[in-house]
């Protein structure tokens, strides 16, 4: 009796995931937009059951909803799962802040600062995504230096989870407000100020207290 190869299996499922994580990720697959299943298995020249067990694992992290016989479709995201998800990556990051901040070294703080004149410079040239991928990386350069890698997934799944609104204009004053909190936190850890530095990441840079029309579309007031 011939076994199916189950790590082949296991190979294209996780490939296929991969490539929907990044057109998620690039914004090319918008939160709302549907997913035609059948299409995309032309494009992607592979099997219904790779596709839908990919799709099935991107639904397990929130990232589509499977609708029966109506396809896949992206999850937009609320403005209370932003709050929430604000709330769970505060508690997160700041506890592999807690376990790394004696790893973090000088060179390591220059590169969090050069990533946040560049995401200053994104704010003054009116590019979102731009300052987006800037505040990711500079996180990572911290988040990196954690061994805990269920905290790191699980960190990067749910900032993916934000693309939908990181994408989107911004007001100007909340994008600076960022970056002034990014030189305060840059600052704390310059000067060693281990417990300060953690409960503002925890207490204040991932508490968001504004209102949704801050965020959203209109005027940059």
């Amino acid at each position: 009796m011939n076994l199916p190869d189950i790590s082949n299996r296991f190979r294209l499922r996780q490939q296929i995931f991969d490539f929907l994580y990044s057109q998620i990720e690039k914004g090319t697959l918008v939160p709302g937009s549907t997913i035609n299943v059948k299409q995309l298995t032309q494009e992607l020249n592979v099997s219904r059951t790779p596709l839908r067990e990919a799709l099935a694992q991107l639904e397990i992290q929130g990232l589509v909803t499977i609708r029966p016989q109506r396809g896949v479709v992206i999850n937009a995201l609320t403005y209370e799962e932003l709050v929430d998800i604000f709330e769970i990556l505060g508690a997160l990051e700041s506890q592999a802040l807690a376990s790394v901040f004696d790893q973090i070294d000088h060179q390591t703080i220059k590169a969090m600062d050069r990533c946040n004149r560049e995401m200053a410079l994104a704010v003054k040239n009116d590019l979102s995504k731009q300052f987006h991928e800037k505040n990711i990386q500079l996180h990572n350069l911290f988040l990196d230096l954690s061994k805990n890698s269920v905290l790191k997934t699980t960190v990067s799944n749910l900032k993916l989870r934000l693309f939908g609104f990181a994408v989107k204009r911004y007001r100007n004053r909340f994008k600076d407000a960022i970056v002034l909190e990014h030189d305060m936190f840059i600052d704390m850890i310059r000067s060693g100020q281990k417990e300060k530095s953690i409960r503002f990441l925890k207490e204040v840079h991932w508490k968001f207290n504004y209102p949704e029309n801050f965020i959203q579309g209109g005027s940059d007031i």
